[in-house]
């Protein structure tokens, strides 16, 4: 069931849609769920064909914000229950044992006093179906202060409301590998600030029968949040490769030129055909 989500902060930039089409290719999830695509149905169309997916679903963004989308593979057996600009639903059946689960990609609203709607939302959702399920994505909420660090000190109630409807859902988290937080609001010094709004929750029956899934947070330079990965390590493994591409940022940091130096020092002679097998 290796799935993906993210918050891409929008696919209007071709840095991000190679961004998405390079986890895409480097990790190969069967499923994919984006959040704050920023982009109308054909643009996401176009972007879903240039990354190799058969099927999706697109929720537009309304003027520069919102906008979701869900994608599966062709060999992915999955129905559409329902969608809203803060969520997709879907049922899917395993192929090999016909076994029914429910996959939730969930976009938490972004706004404090709209915060509530989200809750009331996955509560409803809790009641339409008693299958297995599996719920991420970007909630916009932590469930502790020890899943922030920096600024001001969150809201107790705030968060109270959020672990009351993860208790009501019957969630567990699925915990994490890779950073301890999935956002940074990309300020400096005393103004950063870092917190967990992108996770992975599923019920007890799914856990159950995945209970070898593991989440992997995936950094990546043109959004602000990590990529979550899920991925059952007991899959069988595909080769893959992964191109190689120069990010403008690296030539801030003090050590590029030494680094960059020291490489063409002990490099063989690139202005030959055999210098550039070689290298």
């Amino acid at each position: 069931m290796n799935s993906l989500g993210w918050n891409c902060r929008g696919l209007g930039n071709p840095r991000s849609v190679r961004a998405l089409h390079n986890l895409v290719q480097y990790w190969a999830p069967k499923l994919v769920f984006l959040s704050e695509t920023k982009v109308r149905k054909k643009r996401m169309e176009r972007i879903k064909e240039r990354i190799g997916f058969a099927n999706g679903l697109f929720v537009p963004c309304h003027g520069r914000s919102g906008g979701l989308a869900l994608l599966w593979t062709r060999e992915t057996d999955l129905e559409i229950k329902s969608f809203s600009n803060h969520h997709i639903d879907a049922v899917i059946t395993e192929e090999n044992s016909n076994f029914k689960w429910r996959f939730t990609g969930f976009y938490g609203h972004p706004q404090t006093h709209l915060r509530q709607k989200s809750w009331d939302l996955l509560d409803f959702l809790q009641g339409q179906s008693q299958l297995p399920w599996f719920c991420f994505g970007d909630f916009n909420e932590i469930l502790s202060m020890e899943e922030k660090t920096g600024g001001a000190i969150r809201s107790q109630g705030q968060m109270d409301k959020f672990r009351e409807v993860v208790n009501v859902c019957g969630f567990k988290d699925l915990g994490y590998m890779g950073p301890d937080f999935t956002w940074c609001n990309m300020q400096t010094g005393d103004s950063r600030v870092y917190l967990r709004l992108d996770r992975a929750f599923a019920t007890c029956d799914w856990i159950n029968k995945f209970g070898e899934v593991r989440v992997n947070h995936l950094v990546d330079s043109t959004s602000d949040h990590c990529a979550l990965y899920v991925v059952d390590p007991k899959a069988p493994k595909r080769s893959r490769t992964r191109r190689f591409h120069f990010e403008a940022m690296w030539t801030k940091k003090e050590e590029c030129k030494d680094i960059i130096k020291a490489a063409w020092s002990s490099a063989s002679n690139v202005n030959t055909a055999e210098g550039m097998a070689a290298a």
